[in-house]
């Protein structure tokens, strides 16, 4: 009998360790079906610095000879002249909430974020300063976390617009230099001669097609000619297009996603030259990258926010020398409405400090709302690079040659800027 329970003892045995190896085995095909994140087990995330250029905004007041008002009427934004429109702050705020996601997944913050880690600060406009605010309100919602900036509201704050004051007559020699290299004038008019071609069909003024776009370098870069009323309609339509995303906005031309890249080529023709003049470019980022290099120094900070413009972003890109690269599911090339120029700190397993630089943008149908910005459906995210500075295999820039890029150019132009 007892032989009997000992057999039986022995076969509940076997087919326990039986049903162990089998789930091990279920267990161990889960793993290799799901292969680990080689990148994450190799490098820790430290801080991050974003660079952003405000949401969407009410445009700005435009020239009645460029569009009959009769026959044009403009979309009502519901907000001032040049203010962050209630769309444009329901999409920052979903661009907060995503990031939040995204990087409490990447390990950098923790559930409950100490305020002295985090650091918001925007240019003195009303559209900057609610820009932060939205998308603090999406990514730090329980957070106590103050949104700092500098002066009056309508005051342009100097570390975001500086201004070129106190320049040598050899500044605006180099600046014309530069301008000559990239084509001058008549050759930046003919670069978006199809867009203008558009601009004419969609509000009905065939004038547009005989515009010229003149830049004179005298106390910085200024841009005039008869094309200038035409870039400032082509940015109200761009930011129709956000806002009602159907033909209401092209005063019902039907319009492809190709023609609308071409409008909006036009009201970027200043972000283009801004970016590919280097003279300029560095002496208008100078002050923000200052910042990001102070920030990269600050080991208590986490996350730090900056809202400033489209001229923040293409300046510090073009001041970095970032190369260049298509912007996929935008009708912006420059520099996307709400998007952010990030610079992301990592530590590999030996200590070594890494950088990595991108651009994150809502595309156009996230911004147009017809997309939701979330884990499924994520911003655009770009990986970028400098030019004369080699990344390793994971795509990574060593943090001493991105400090080195970003010193040289704070240190550079002393003597063409009166210093």
């Amino acid at each position: 009998m007892q032989v009997k329970r000992n057999l039986a003892n022995i076969k509940i045995v076997k087919r326990f360790f039986f049903f162990v190896a089998l789930l091990c085995l279920a267990v161990g095909q889960v793993a290799e079906a799901v292969p680990q994140d080689d990148f994450h087990s190799k490098y820790k995330l430290v801080q991050v610095i974003m660079l952003s250029r405000h949401n969407i905004r009410a445009p700005f007041a435009i020239d009645s000879t460029v569009a009959d008002p009769a026959e044009h009427r403009w979309h009502d934004f519901g907000v001032k002249s040049g203010e962050l429109t209630v769309h444009g702050g329901q999409v920052e705020e979903k661009m907060g909430q995503y990031c939040r996601h995204y990087y409490e997944k990447k390990g950098l913050l923790p559930i409950d974020c100490q305020p002295e880690t985090i650091f918001f600060y925007a240019n003195a406009f009303e559209r900057t300063i609610a820009t932060a605010r939205h998308f603090k309100a999406g990514m730090f919602p329980h957070e106590n976390v103050p949104v700092n900036y500098s002066g009056e509201v309508g005051e342009a704050t100097p570390v975001f617009l500086p201004g070129t004051a106190g320049h040598t007559a050899a500044f605006d020699e180099k600046i014309e230099q530069e301008l000559t290299a990239l084509g001058g004038s008549e050759a930046l008019t003919r670069s978006v001669a199809a867009g203008l071609k558009e601009t004419a069909t969609v509000l009905d003024n065939p004038m547009v097609e005989a515009s010229e776009f003149k830049v004179s370098v005298a106390g910085g870069l200024k841009f005039s000619g008869s094309i200038r009323p035409f870039m400032s309609a082509c940015d109200a339509l761009t930011l129709q297009y956000y806002e009602l995303a159907d033909s209401r906005a092209s005063f019902g031309h039907e319009m492809n996603f190709h023609q609308w890249q071409k409008i909006a080529s036009v009201k970027e023709l200043g972000i283009h030259v801004y970016r590919h003049v280097p003279t300029f470019a560095r002496a208008i980022a100078r002050p923000l990258l200052s910042v990001f290099h102070e920030e990269l120094n600050f080991p208590q900070r986490k996350f730090t926010f900056l809202c400033g413009h489209d001229t923040n972003i293409a300046t510090v890109m073009g001041a970095l020398e970032v190369m260049e690269t298509s912007l996929p599911e935008s009708i912006e090339q420059e520099a996307p409405i709400g998007s952010k120029l990030v610079v992301e700190k990592w530590q590999d397993s030996e200590g070594a400090w890494f950088v990595a630089l991108k651009l994150v943008y809502p595309s156009a149908s996230q911004l147009c709302g017809s997309m939701p910005i979330n884990e499924s459906n994520p911003p655009k995210i770009l990986p970028l690079q400098l030019q004369d500075i080699d990344s390793n295999q994971d795509g990574l820039i060593a943090i001493h040659d991105f400090q080195n890029r970003l010193i040289n150019v704070i240190d550079s132009d002393a003597e063409l800027m009166g210093q």
